[in-house]
């Protein structure tokens, strides 16, 4: 699941949806925990996109 990013925080997942402008693949729930996901392809662009959260 390399190429795929689990996203499990609104915030970040607002900044990648609006901000950045990247699709997301579909949201889901954890079937253990029950949290809600993002689920992003990984690509340079969210890789980028991350780097620059992070750096925040």
């Amino acid at each position: 699941m390399k190429n795929y990013f689990f996203c499990y925080d609104k915030r970040l997942r607002d900044f990648l949806r609006y901000e950045k402008n990247i699709d997301y693949i579909c949201e889901g729930r954890h079937l253990k925990t029950g949290m809600i996901f993002t689920l992003f392809e990984r690509t340079k662009k969210l890789n980028q996109a991350l780097e620059e959260y992070k750096n925040r």
